[in-house]
């Protein structure tokens, strides 16, 4: 599940791991159990301006964001176009760092990490999909899943468990008849879930995904949203996916709002 974090977590004076009991309890049923895992992901007070800050220029998309979110959970975040839902997901990513605030991610606090150890930790940790496939046009699709495989030249991976691996997810989502086709020679559906294949080719714990059904029409956009459900449960991974589609945040079991810098649960009808 994802949580927003209610204001008095910040302005009480109980201790950290009081505050935390307190919420595990609010969310764990009449019985007062709790969680045993902590939150895979956990946002506190985070904002990001983009320009200088002291400056009348700058601009801010994120406004002091809260969020919590539980391993094996499903999430969507919707909003207005530039409401600055790529950015959150950018900063949960470990791909860009916010202005104030603190990002955990996995237990790690992202902002410890140097460039390297950063760089590990997106390799091990989390899978990308884009609204642009980014499929390098001169591989074939086996080889475009595989590329992953550069970045860990002496991880001790075994290079015939991996491809085996690649071969049977590309055979789940009904691709290995193009195993050894070009992107070109695909159609938009089928690049993006070459796409998908690749990210979570390495058992990543969370997968994020930057409006994953944009480029597709609606069927190849239902089928998508169905293949990422499906991996949510069969690869037991966690997913965070931002979107412009109602129909495919519908499918998550929680839906969050960014509008205004601001994030929160989407109003009750």
């Amino acid at each position: 599940m994802s949580l927003i974090i209610p204001e008095w977590f910040h302005s009480s004076d109980l201790p950290l791991g009081v505050r935390f009991f307190l919420i595990q309890q609010a969310i764990g049923g009449h019985d007062g159990s709790m969680q045993s895992e902590e939150p895979l992901i956990l946002l506190d007070q985070v904002s990001k301006a983009y320009g200088q800050v002291d400056q009348v220029a700058s601009t801010l998309v994120l406004d002091a964001v809260d969020l919590s979110v539980d391993s094996g959970t499903t999430t969507a975040i919707i909003g207005p176009s530039g409401s600055g839902k790529s950015s959150l997901l950018n900063l949960i990513g470990a791909l860009d760092q916010p202005s104030s605030g603190k990002v955990t991610v996995a237990g790690k606090d992202l902002a410890e990490l140097n460039e390297n150890a950063l760089a590990r930790f997106r390799r091990q940790t989390i899978g990308f999909v884009f609204q642009s496939h980014h499929l390098l046009p001169q591989l074939s699709v086996l080889e475009n899943v595989l590329i992953g495989l550069l970045s860990e030249p002496n991880s001790g991976l075994q290079v015939g468990e991996v491809e085996d691996r690649a071969k049977r997810l590309l055979d789940r989502v009904g691709l290995s008849h193009r195993l050894s086709h070009r992107p070109s020679q695909l159609s938009g559906g089928e690049r993006q879930r070459v796409a998908v294949v690749r990210a979570v080719l390495f058992q990543p714990r969370l997968l994020l995904a930057d409006e994953p059904t944009g480029a597709l029409d609606h069927r190849a956009s239902h089928l998508l949203a169905n293949l990422l459900m499906e991996l949510n449960q069969e690869e037991n991974m966690t997913l965070l996916m931002v979107t412009h589609s109602r129909e495919l945040a519908d499918l998550t079991e929680t839906i969050l709002v960014l509008k205004g810098g601001k994030l929160a649960p989407l109003p009750s009808v």
